[in-house]
């Protein structure tokens, strides 16, 4: 069974649904990350993208950890020191699993509201491969119409 048939049509239909399906997942927004990460006075997050390894291949957000699962995600956990943790995706349901599954264990988690999709939306700065980079992998037709146009990768299938 698919989460959408056919996807939200837009941003706030996708965060009413998030906020049902995961109510003990509390989120964080683009910009305040995107600020916190600027804040020199506090500790940066652990940043988990827990995207596929091509999206990932495409952009990720700068200084994030590639994780494609909750057993990933705590090897990346242990390597760091003790921090809060910002997981995203996409547009936030696969952070929003692993972000349950890591507040269930103790771990000061928050989703990505908005994921990727969101930061790179505002223009946020986005890296691939150590260098900046200006497109996300758009998921899939459906999920990308919630990407602005400028920043989709095209795919060659």
């Amino acid at each position: 069974m698919r989460l959408f048939d056919p996807p939200p049509r837009d941003w706030l239909q996708l965060a009413d649904w998030l906020a049902r399906r995961y109510p003990d997942v509390p989120a964080v927004s683009a910009d305040a990350l995107h600020a916190w990460m600027n804040d020199p006075t506090r500790e940066p997050p652990l940043l988990l993208d827990i995207r596929s390894a091509g999206e990932q291949e495409v952009s990720t957000l700068p200084g994030a950890h590639c994780v494609r699962s909750a057993a990933d995600a705590r090897r990346a956990i242990r390597a760091s020191l003790p921090r809060t943790i910002v997981a995203y995706c996409a547009v936030g349901v696969r952070s929003a699993r692993l972000v349950r599954t890591l507040r269930r264990e103790g771990h000061a988690a928050f989703n990505l509201a908005e994921s990727i999709f969101g930061w790179a939306n505002r223009g946020y700065p986005l890296a691939a491969r150590g260098a900046p980079a200006t497109r996300v992998h758009p998921f899939d037709a459906k999920w990308a119409a919630l990407l602005a146009a400028e920043r989709r990768e095209t795919l060659i299938d």
